[in-house]
């Protein structure tokens, strides 16, 4: 079986640069779904539902786990959700890192957590959520005991999994193995990690495709997932890695290429953030390897625990970026919005 860590491992890129001034700031802001994300998560993907749950080559990524597929199509089936019509977010999550062996169905989803929210009916999500499945369980989420419902209990190779899925006062849902779901709960959220929140809050909350790495645990244990990327040049003392995209919402009319818009921030100790800058100009010398994109050009910003990259990239110059960060190499174009009824 695929370790289901595979679905994620990735990131983002840049050309040339202005300086930022440093500034006294309030409480982060950052996007919605890093706000609950779990704490020990090491790499995220995140997109516009209708997109993510139409997408052949997501789909197509997620098939290769297949308890991870069956129990989300599940979920979307019994649930009643359209995701042609769908405003909401879905998330992926790693939390923690596999060890070698872990490669029984029981130990492969531990490491896996859905997320959905945002969605424009929350009410009737978690409505359909009691309806559908049968409760058995709570979990404690921000203080309160939510019901646990069960999804499907899957067994393979004598190893058991029992897929459950919750909800919180929120409103978004959890899917996930029991064991994954009481990992999260018994932890702070991303957000409350500092180097993540600064990192967080250098991208576009509300870009369709956003994602994260935490780059010293993913190199500690998934090394060799990471061959032949950049991620594993980055410095010590990079605890954070976050980017964001953001296609251009329709075609042009002359049927010239556009622009997509690309947001890379980084977070750690200063002496780490020190060190970026050659990582940094590896990726612009990678994306330059390209035609360059039309646009503004290309902005650095910089503090002494953060560093943040904002750029235009042709579709071409974005696939490589993200090729040498280790994500996954989709076609980054957004769905065309289905008629409401």
């Amino acid at each position: 079986m695929r370790r289901p860590a595979a679905i994620l491992i990735p990131v983002a890129v840049a050309l040339v640069c202005l300086p930022f001034a440093t500034s006294c700031r309030p409480k982060p802001r950052v996007p919605g779904w890093v706000q609950s994300a779990p704490t020990d998560s090491v790499a995220s993907f995140s997109g516009e539902a209708a997109w993510m749950l139409t997408h052949k080559e997501v789909q197509s990524l997620i098939s290769r786990d297949p308890s991870v597929e069956r129990a989300l199509d599940l979920f979307l089936q019994k649930a009643r959700i359209n995701p042609r019509t769908e405003t909401g977010r879905v998330t992926f999550h790693v939390i923690g890192v596999p060890q070698e062996g872990e490669s029984n169905i029981q130990k492969g989803l531990e490491h896996v957590l859905i997320q959905l929210n945002q969605f424009a009916d929350p009410t009737s999500l978690v409505a359909a959520l009691s309806e559908s499945f049968p409760q058995e369980g709570s979990l404690r989420l921000q203080g309160r005991d939510w019901p646990l419902h069960v999804i499907l209990d899957l067994e393979a190779g004598g190893a058991k999994a029992h897929i459950r899925a919750a909800s919180d006062e929120k409103g978004q849902v959890w899917i996930g193995s029991l064991e994954a779901l009481q990992r999260m709960a018994a932890k702070d959220s991303l957000a409350t990690r500092p180097d993540a929140a600064l990192a967080a809050e250098w991208i576009n909350p509300r870009a369709p495709f956003q994602g994260y790495l935490q780059p010293e645990a993913l190199l500690g244990g998934l090394r060799r997932n990471l061959e032949g990327t950049l991620v594993k040049d980055l410095p010590q003392g990079v605890h954070a890695l976050f980017w964001s995209i953001t296609p251009p919402a329709a075609k042009d009319p002359a049927g010239k290429e556009q622009a997509i818009r690309f947001e890379l921030a980084l977070a750690g100790t200063p002496e780490g953030i020190n060190q970026v800058t050659p990582w940094l100009q590896r990726l612009v010398a990678a994306a330059n390897a390209v035609q360059a994109a039309p646009g503004a050009a290309p902005q650095l910003l910089q503090e002494q625990r953060r560093v943040g990259l904002r750029c235009a990239l042709t579709p071409e110059q974005l696939k490589l970026v993200m090729e040498k960060l280790g994500q996954p190499d989709f076609s980054f174009t957004l769905p065309a919005r289905a008629p409401k009824a």
